[in-house]
């Protein structure tokens, strides 16, 4: 499969998410999920994952990746989530939802997710 023209924007988007995931450490299964959010191509997948450990960001122990470094959202840093009334469905598990909370990542919004996928995501 050919990678899409912005692969590298796409991996660095998904780096940002994994850093920061606030949680000790999480199956390889939910690192999947929260890099989907931004790429859906496996060849891009592996590569986060891939990178996040060469990086130091996770660490690969067993079946789960623990989380390394850190990114805490900042102004003009990280991730940060908004929050808005809406009537849209979940962008993870297709609810209907009238709260909807995007993610901002790299100047990109991703979204809208219901504020439990936000929470099992643990993203915020």
């Amino acid at each position: 499969m050919v990678e899409p023209k912005n692969a590298e924007g796409k991996v660095e988007q998904a780096l940002m998410l994994l850093a920061s995931v606030d949680a000790e450490s999480i199956s390889v299964k939910e690192a999947v999920e929260v890099i989907e959010i931004v790429t859906t191509v496996p060849e891009l997948v592996r590569k986060t994952i891939a990178i996040a450990e060469e990086m130091g960001i996770v660490k690969r122990e067993g079946g789960r990746l623990v989380i390394k470094e850190r990114i805490i959202g900042t102004k003009g840093h990280g991730v940060h989530v908004k929050r808005r009334e809406c009537n849209a469905q979940c962008m993870r598990c297709g609810r209907r939802i009238s709260t909807c909370f995007f993610l901002i990542v790299a100047e990109s919004e991703f979204g809208p997710f219901g504020s439990e996928c936000i929470k099992r995501l643990r993203l915020g």
